[in-house]
C-alpha cells in the first residue's frame, strides 16, 4: 500500500491498525478467489499465482477494493497500491513447523523472478499495475476471462528498462481500467531507469 508510513501517522495507531484489519480480510477474500499463495508480508505483499491471468485478476479487485474501503472509511486521500506482474522460475520450499513456531515463513520462495517482480511493483506509480514483456502476452491472451471487464482495459508499453541488479533489459508494460489506473509513463528510480538508444540519450557538452 502506498504511503502506509503516512496513513498510520494521519490516523493514529488504533484506527489505522482496524484499517489494516480491514485491508488483510480483502486480500485473504482476493487470494482465495484467485487461487494465490500468499508467501510473504513484510514490505509489500508477494503471492504466487499458478497462471498471469488469475495474478492480473487480484492486482486489479485490489486495485477496486482499495479504493471502495478508503470511500467507505471516509478518508480524503485515496487508498492505493502499486504491483507488480511478471513470469518466472522459481524455488519453493516449505520451511519446518519447528522453524515457522519461531517466526519463519511457512514457503519461502527465491529465484530471479522474484526481484525483478519486485523491481516492477516499486517502480510503479500509486495505482499503477505493471507487467513484464514475459507475464504481459500471456496474461492479454487471457484477459477474455474476466468478461466485459477485461474488454475494457487499457494495455500500455512503456519500453525497455534496465534495473538495478538484474543483467537484462526488460520490456515494461501497465494494463488497467480506465479512471483507475494512472496510465502514465513510471518515473525513473535509483533502481529503474529507462533503456535508452545512444542517439536518444541527452548530451552534457563541457
Amino acid at each position: 500500500m502506498a504511503d502506509s508510513t503516512a496513513l498510520v501517522e494521519r490516523l493514529g495507531d488504533a484506527a489505522a491498525a482496524e484499517l489494516f484489519r480491514a485491508h488483510d480480510r480483502i486480500v485473504l477474500e482476493l487470494q482465495q478467489r484467485w487461487r494465490g499463495r500468499l508467501i510473504d508480508r513484510s514490505d509489500g505483499l508477494l503471492l504466487l499465482f499458478e497462471r498471469p491471468i488469475d495474478g492480473l485478476g487480484f492486482a486489479l479487485d485490489y486495485v477496486r477494493g482499495l479504493r471502495d474501503l478508503g470511500r467507505t472509511r471516509g478518508l480524503k486521500q485515496p487508498l492505493q497500491a502499486r504491483a507488480g506482474l511478471h513470469v518466472g522460475e522459481v524455488l519453493v520450499w516449505e520451511n519446518s513447523a519447528e522453524a515457522v513456531r519461531h517466526g519463519a515463513k511457512a514457503l519461502e520462495v527465491e529465484g530471479l523472478a522474484k526481484p525483478l517482480a519486485g523491481r516492477l511493483m516499486a517502480l510503479a506509480r500509486p495505482g499503477q499495475i505493471l507487467l513484464s514483456s514475459t507475464a504481459e502476452p500471456l496474461a492479454h491472451r487471457a484477459a477474455r476471462e474476466l468478461g466485459e471487464r477485461g474488454e475494457l482495459l487499457v494495455w500500455k508499453s512503456y519500453g525497455r528498462w534496465r534495473f538495478k541488479g538484474l543483467p537484462e533489459g526488460q520490456e515494461v508494460f501497465e494494463v488497467g481500467e480506465p479512471g483507475l489506473a494512472p496510465l502514465r509513463m513510471p518515473a525513473h528510480t535509483p533502481k529503474a531507469w529507462r533503456d535508452l538508444p545512444l542517439w536518444r540519450r541527452p548530451v552534457a557538452l563541457a
